[in-house]
């Protein structure tokens, strides 16, 4: 009896093989055979692929940046043709020159450009603003923030302010204009430049022509020639806007004049104002002749918080009483003088008709909250 023949082991096929390539361009930049090799996942840049075919012949570690992986095939892209060494020179230079073309170009903008992110939305936001404004078509209740902040920080009119953000917008599509004008045509002759003879002469118009005669160029004077009749009645709109200006410019007066007056404990208030009861309840004994602490039969006071400000500051009980009561004097001395002023001022502001009158009243609102003019001792501190 013939024994069956054993069957033949199958040859072993070609070992999967896991393929690294960049996304966009498809080049190869890693392969390996090892089971075990897990390639980090949180790249965007790479694309990773198994290839159970044999490899390229002469495909390496050392070259495989050359090839392309596509569509489960590969392609030799070759090395890049090389350039000949005064080729290569001159290419060098142009790449030079342009880095000091965009140096200088940005030199020039540098000052005009917007110091904060979304500078240019803002720019375009204030722009449009100070254009409705000087249309004076605006519908009554029209907002103006950003026009009236300009406004309040320059300490201006709502129609110099408008008048300021053109001017200085005209100057700065006037600046970009020419620098790219001059850019374009620098660019366009460092490019066409086909000998070291021409970039030499791109070089020197670049480095002792251009920039002294754009930062000339770049000195715009921008002159408004349009006279302004400051007596000349403003129309409802821009009147309402120039009387928030100026309210606005008071409120910021009278804050700054009672900013000692201020804190920042919670319910400040009312832990002083229970203070100033002991204080002159103390006061009242004293003038009676009573002991300090005396109080009115039946009637249960804490001076602890009276004492404890006294310890505290080193006083008798008497002296933290006559310091706190001299505070609140002082303290009711601004409150009564910034109330008065700022009534007066409101007063003054809601007459306002004209350019004229909104310069005057911001003028007699500086000059009202001088320092000199508010008393000058600050509150004791009750905390």
């Amino acid at each position: 009896m013939t024994e069956p023949e054993p069957e033949a082991t199958p040859e072993p096929g070609p070992k999967p093989w896991t393929i690294v390539t960049q996304v966009k361009s498809n080049r190869v930049v890693y392969f390996t055979d090892d089971p075990s090799y897990e390639p980090l996942m949180d790249g965007d840049w790479y694309y990773v692929s198994v290839f159970h075919e044999a490899l390229p012949k002469g495909m390496t570690p050392r070259n495989c940046w050359r090839w392309r992986f596509t569509g489960g095939r590969f392609t030799d892209a070759g090395a890049p043709p090389g350039l000949p060494q005064a080729e290569k020179l001159l290419e060098a230079n142009r790449k030079a020159l342009r880095q000091i073309l965009a140096e200088k170009i940005d030199t020039i903008r540098a000052p005009f450009a917007p110091s904060c992110r979304d500078g240019d939305t803002l720019r375009a936001m204030k722009r449009e603003e100070a254009r409705a404004f000087l249309a004076g078509n605006m519908p009554a209740g029209t907002a103006l923030p950003l026009l009236e902040a300009v406004a309040l920080a320059r300490r201006c009119t709502l129609l110099e302010a408008a008048q300021f953000i053109l001017a200085k917008d005209a100057e700065y599509r006037a600046l970009l204009t020419e620098s790219e004008r001059f850019r374009e045509q620098l660019a366009r002759a460092i490019d066409a430049a086909s000998t070291q003879a021409r970039l030499l002469e791109v070089r020197e118009w670049l480095l002792d022509s251009v920039y002294p005669e754009l930062t000339q160029r770049f000195r715009l004077k921008l002159v408004d020639t349009e006279p302004l009749d400051l007596n000349q009645a403003l129309d409802a709109t821009q009147r309402t806007h120039e009387i928030a200006r100026l309210k606005a410019r008071l409120r910021e007066l009278v804050n700054e004049a009672r900013k000692p007056l201020h804190s920042d404990y919670i319910r400040n208030d009312d832990a002083r104002r229970r203070k100033l009861r002991l204080a002159q309840l103390v006061a009242t004994n004293r003038a009676a002749g009573r002991p300090a602490e005396a109080v009115p039969p039946g009637m249960g006071i804490d001076f602890d918080p009276l004492r404890i400000y006294a310890e505290a500051r080193g006083l008798t009980l008497a002296e933290a009483a006559d310091l706190l009561l001299r505070s609140a004097e002082v303290t009711e001395a601004i409150l009564d003088q910034t109330e008065r002023l700022k009534d007066r001022l409101l007063v003054r502001i809601e007459a306002v008709q004209s350019l004229n009158d909104a310069k005057t009243a911001a003028r007699e609102a500086e000059e009202a909250f001088a320092t000199k003019a508010l008393p000058g001792a600050a509150p004791a501190p009750a905390g």
